[in-house]
């Protein structure tokens, strides 16, 4: 991709997305992690099963919460995009907060941290999601080992490796006792 658009506008957002038959959803089972199923149009595979459809009310409020900023691509027919920790001169108010609230998380109990693993056009991504780190690898191995790495580091922690296509392919939890772990 030769260019990216970064916004922090709900409509311009919105607009984007229903242009190109998305939807916006959160992982079921997190209590608010964000994403995008394109469910209409051409190589739409449907609804992911792993998704839970919100309102758009909802879904910006949890944007918000998060300090979140939508990074995707202006070409009409991508339907690239990437959810990223704001930058200090995007947030509404200024602050410096961590991207991720307890407020997101419900029923863990303590403050746990998230780690993702990404397939994107630059090669396989890791997130630290309350830290804002993110980095590219070559491979999904070299990914996923970092990503553990990260996990372990940061107890209490979740580490989600996704598929190629985007869909969750594993969860693994890392100093969370059972009774805070997601199911």
């Amino acid at each position: 991709m030769a260019s990216a658009t970064r916004t922090r506008d709900h409509e311009e957002i919105r607009h984007w997305v229903e242009e190109r038959g998305g939807i916006p959803t959160i992982v079921k089972g997190t209590g608010g992690l964000l994403r995008i199923d394109f469910v209409r149009g051409a190589k739409s595979g449907g609804r992911e099963d792993s998704l839970e459809e919100v309102d758009w009310d909802r879904w910006f409020e949890l944007f918000d919460q998060n300090e979140l900023s939508f990074l995707h691509s202006p070409e009409e027919d991508s339907k690239f995009f990437k959810l990223v920790s704001a930058s200090k001169g995007e947030k509404q108010d200024g602050s410096d907060r961590r991207a991720s609230t307890s407020s997101e998380r419900p029923n863990r109990g303590e403050d746990w941290n998230v780690v993702l693993v990404t397939k994107e056009d630059e090669g396989w991504v890791v997130e630290f999601e309350d830290e804002g780190d993110r980095e590219v690898f070559r491979t999904k191995s070299e990914a996923v080992q970092h990503a553990r790495g990260l996990a372990r580091e940061h107890e209490p922690a979740e580490l989600i490796i996704e598929k190629v296509d985007g869909e969750e392919e594993d969860r693994i939890h890392y100093g969370l006792p059972e009774e805070h772990a997601p199911a």
